[in-house]
């Protein structure tokens, strides 16, 4: 492959207007396309297969008018004042909502009275919504007309928020302050790297390429498939950090040649057969490691999987073809001054071939260091990570809510003050989806007249000690027409809810289990067989206690004891921290298999260039040290709430883990990739175990410290993003690069690599004879 990677990088060089002019000819169809056909991004987590995804499911299909969306527009009057006294208003606002299109109800808390709180200080008014096609996402039509009628309601009596559904979950501000300011920092890491500003530019600008195409294909995309709003943002992050890194290395072994004597032309060749084809081994374990989120079987992981491992390979394409091309394009530009001098003369003077690595530079004398004082680096190192890693043990999983949402947005207000008026469990309700109970009966349309008639018996009693008569004076001062009128209605509410009875039993019988504040019968079908009954739990959607409560709820015995033993009554929970506890479960199920894919292909990859079975397992190892530093370093500052980077600390968003995991297990491998391959190297000439470390540390460091600074600088850029999601995986990516190169690759390779010696190469023949010889870096 390398004389292929070879041919192509002069071709590149040669047509480097017409490449260049293809990359921008490609962005602006793809701009346009995705200008016409818009875009689309969904908070919507579905999890086909689980128990709460089906059960939810069942509720729309029993329920379509319900509208498969609801949210709560919440309410807050000040002091001194109650609700009720802005009946007027708060009902036109529901009148307003109703008439959105996509709303299909909007429900005021004076006809649901157990909207308004106790003091009377909150209440709310529940919107319901009809969401778009199979997937049931909400327009944005109707969110925005709901957001213009809560707009023109406030006022300075009336405190309004919307939480929910009703506020629309666009794509983060992809590139704000902290992420451009994370650019500068790897433009600076670059300028120092490289030495021009032309040179340190490149490769910005082909990152910003690789990442344009793909968003604008993805947004063009946006359609067909269900987009999640973090996937974009995630797919920036990695394609700008690898893009610039792949683009680095390319750039790096250029300059190399060039000042070595070879022809800008032949540079640019050997260039991308050898850093080049690296790049291409690096870019092949990201992209195994992001693809091989699809066999959770998730829908929006693997799109999001998928996204950003196409962002991955993009970048690596663009590396491989336009940097060959801005070389052709920039010549000696890439030098300054001085250089350009030098390399002149060594062009006259002919080629130089190095055989032997400095002994004079830093990074040899650093490498000479951590392998005599192995014993204390490595006992330094892994006390370093264990520090970092202690709070692991404290990991708990959750869903993004509007609890986690910033300080002073809507649904983070509308969260506040839901908690205040009705209790924590009030932003989580659970929903019973229950089905296989008898019709209505004769003997419960009885004990529904029986409830009623006492209910109006007192309410009589009330009127009359008003009046000042006893009831049974009151019931003879009725006319027979009014009285008929009373008996009329009586028997109307029976026929409306009789249906209610038995699911009310249930709810009633709910009421006892422990963890539950509230249980009311919420719909019922017309023959009163199946209907939803919503559960108000005493805690948080995020906290332990409700996810008991859940689990609770689906056992067994509960369900025995809520439906008097009865074996045709079936119960289903959904809801916020049922999907949770799901999403968990299936995410757990997926992890084994999920590493199996990716370390498995990764350590034949690994085993393929390095030709190996010590290396692969030493960098699995390190890399599962790696994996417990940064999620340990996540819990502290995102679960704990140390060094002030959240305001709403709260349980790790569930599916961060396996895509940390399998983002920095990609980026991993390419810190092994470029830092053993010089040891390889090395050693292969040398045939001198120790030695070979040494050379190929100083080889390999210098490139692998601006690759992990550029990568922190991006990462870490991105955890000033407005979106919690998107904090939580910049930071952990920034943390985890941090201690992978610095800690692991930089410090406890070498030690390892200095124990092992030469067993460190050691192969089974019979391996051997099996494995395709391939090189890293195209090199016989």
């Amino acid at each position: 492959m390398a004389e292929q990677l070879r041919k192509l990088g002069e071709l590149m060089f040669k047509l480097k207007w017409w490449i260049l002019g293809v990359w921008v000819v490609i962005m602006a169809v793809l701009g346009i396309i995705a200008t016409q056909v818009g875009f689309n991004t969904t908070s919507e987590i579905s999890i086909p297969g689980t128990k709460a995804q089906t059960a939810l499911t069942r509720f729309n299909e029993l329920f379509p008018d319900t509208g498969a969306q609801s949210a709560k527009v919440v309410i807050a009057v000040p002091d001194g004042k109650k609700i009720t006294d802005y009946q007027t208003e708060i009902t036109q606002l529901a009148d307003n909502i109703a008439g959105v299109d996509g709303v299909t109800d909007a429900i005021t808390p004076f006809v649901n009275p157990t909207a308004i709180s106790e003091d009377g200080n909150i209440g709310y008014i529940t919107v319901q919504m009809q969401g778009e096609g199979d997937s049931g996402r909400l327009s944005d039509t109707t969110i925005a007309g709901v957001q213009e009628k809560i707009d023109n309601a406030r006022s300075d009596d009336l405190t309004i928020e919307a939480g929910g559904d009703l506020v629309k979950q666009e794509v983060g501000e992809i590139l704000g302050v902290g992420e451009i300011a994370g650019l500068v920092l790897a433009l600076v890491v670059l300028l120092v790297t490289l030495g021009s500003l032309i040179a340190a530019g490149m490769p910005l600008v082909t990152a910003i390429v690789a990442v344009g195409v793909s968003m604008l294909g993805l947004f063009s995309l946006s359609q067909i498939i269900e987009l999640s709003t973090t996937a974009p943002t995630l797919a920036v992050m990695l394609g700008l950090a690898v893009g610039i890194d792949y683009s680095l290395f390319i750039i790096n072994r250029y300059r190399t040649y060039v000042i070595d004597g070879y022809d800008m032309k032949t540079a640019a060749g050997k260039a991308i057969s050898t850093a080049g084809n690296a790049v291409i081994f690096a870019a092949a374990t990201v992209v195994i490691a992001l693809a091989a989120l699809s066999v959770v079987q998730i829908p929006f992981m693997t799109v999001m999987g998928l996204a950003a491992a196409a962002t991955v390979a993009i970048a690596a394409l663009v590396a491989i073809t336009l940097i060959p091309a801005l070389l052709g394009i920039f010549k000696l530009g890439l030098f300054s001054r001085k250089t350009r001098k030098a390399i002149k003369a060594q062009q006259k003077k002919g080629i130089v071939h190095h055989e032997d690595v400095s002994h004079k530079t830093m990074w040899y004398r650093l490498g000479e260091r951590i392998t005599k004082y192995r014993k204390t680096v490595l006992v330094g190192a892994l006390a370093v990570i264990v520090l970092l890693a202690w709070p692991m043990s404290h990991l708990q999983l959750g869903l993004p809510t509007d609890e986690t949402a910033a300080q002073g947005t809507s649904q983070r207000e509308a969260y506040d003050l839901l908690a205040k008026g009705f209790g924590k469990g009030s932003n989580g309700p659970l929903l019973i989806v229950v089905e296989g109970m008898p019709g209505v009966s004769d003997s419960d349309k009885a004990a529904v007249q029986a409830r009623i008639m006492t209910e109006a018996q007192n309410q009589l009693a009330a009127k009359a000690a008003e009046l000042g008569v006893t009831a049974e004076q009151l019931q003879m001062m009725m006319t027979p027409a009014q009285q008929a009128e009373a008996q009329a209605a009586i028997a109307t509410q029976v026929e409306t809810y009789a249906p209610y009875y038995q699911l009310q039993q249930i709810a009633e019988r709910l009421n006892d289990v422990e963890g539950v504040d509230t249980a009311m019968a919420a719909l019922v079908t017309d023959n009163g067989t199946k209907g939803v009954i919503q559960v108000t739990p005493t805690t948080g959607p995020s906290e332990e206690a409700t996810k008991d409560l859940v689990v609770r709820i689906r056992e067994d015995d509960t369900q025995k004891e809520i439906t008097n033993d009865s074996n045709e009554i079936s119960i289903a929970v959904t809801g916020t921290t049922a999907i949770q506890i799901d999403i968990n479960q299936k995410l757990a199920d997926a992890m084994p298999v999920y590493l199996a894919v990716v370390v498995g292909l990764s350590f034949l990859i690994l085993m393929i260039a390095f030709r190996s079975v010590l290396i692969p397992i030493k960098a699995t190892l390190g890399f599962l040290l790696s994996v417990a530093a940064m999620f340990g370093a996540l819990v502290a500052v995102f679960q704990w709430g140390w060094l002030g980077i959240t305001d709403a600390p709260a349980p790790i968003v569930s599916f961060i883990p396996i895509i940390a995991i399998g983002i920095l297990f990609g980026l991993a491998m390419d810190y092994e990739f470029f830092l053993v391959s010089g040891m390889q190297e090395a050693f292969h000439y040398t045939k001198k175990a120790k030695r070979a470390v040494v050379d190929g540390f100083a080889i390999g460091s210098r490139v692998v410290v601006a690759a992990a600074l550029i990568m922190v600088s991006v990462f870490g850029g991105f955890i000033t993003n407005h979106d919690a999601t998107i904090q939580s995986i910049g930071f952990a990516l920034a943390l985890g690069v941090l201690v992978d190169a610095f800690i692991v690759r930089l410090l406890i390779v070498p030690v390892i690599m200095s124990y092992l010696g030469k067993s460190a190469w050691w192969l089974p023949k019979w391996l051997d004879k099996i494995l395709p010889h391939v090189s890293i870096e195209g090199k016989k």
